[in-house]
């Protein structure tokens, strides 16, 4: 069972084939569906050997946390670089493009929640969002934005499981609008953690 994604890649080869098997199990994703595809079809897809494949990501289940990392990481390059100020508002942004992400390939982020699901990665592994959530808390605390008495661990899965509610009900309820769900629950997490200024 996969326990995180796959390490980053040093050698551009290799960084090559990994993104060609990547692309080849989306596309055949989305096409099959996630169950009905193996890591035979994915290497056959991508051109590659079996042993390949699997050296790449030794479980189907890893390919889905790629997925994740790869849409986190664009989020923190695209928030980081904007330098936006204010934690909470670096806090919304980063949920909010990552919703955005899931929500421009709809069939194929159905597909891999799906896969996540049954790696069972949602009850046996914590979220890789921590991660990225965890300093913005410590930082917002050290800064004066988010309450000191805030547990930073609590806060920052009570962040990251709000987001994953909110794509499960997308998966199940298609019609709904993923991007505003998202930036309602988060909001409403951050209205609990940071500090209220007195009106008096």
């Amino acid at each position: 069972m996969p326990t995180a994604p796959p390490p980053p890649l040093s050698n551009p080869r290799a960084t090559r084939t990994r993104k060609a098997l990547f692309d080849a199990a989306a596309k055949l994703f989305v096409a099959q569906g996630y169950e009905d595809t193996t890591m035979s079809d994915i290497a056959a897809e991508a051109g590659t050997s079996r042993r390949t494949a699997f050296n790449h990501f030794p479980n189907k289940g890893d390919i889905p946390m790629l997925w994740v990392r790869q849409m986190a990481d664009v989020a923190i390059e695209k928030v980081t670089s904007a330098a936006i100020g204010d934690v909470s508002e670096r806090i919304r942004a980063y949920f909010h493009l990552i919703g955005e992400s899931v929500e421009s390939e709809p069939e194929l982020s159905r597909q891999m929640m799906l896969g996540w699901t049954a790696a069972l990665g949602p009850a046996l592994y914590e979220s890789q969002l921590l991660t990225d959530v965890t300093p913005f808390l410590h930082e917002g605390q050290e800064r004066g934005g988010i309450d000191p008495s805030v547990d930073v661990a609590v806060a920052a899965r009570a962040l990251s499981d709000v987001l994953q509610g909110a794509v499960f009900r997308w998966v199940r309820e298609p019609d709904t609008v993923l991007d505003e769900s998202i930036d309602s629950v988060i909001a409403l997490v951050l209205r609990a953690v940071t500090t209220k200024v007195s009106s008096r």
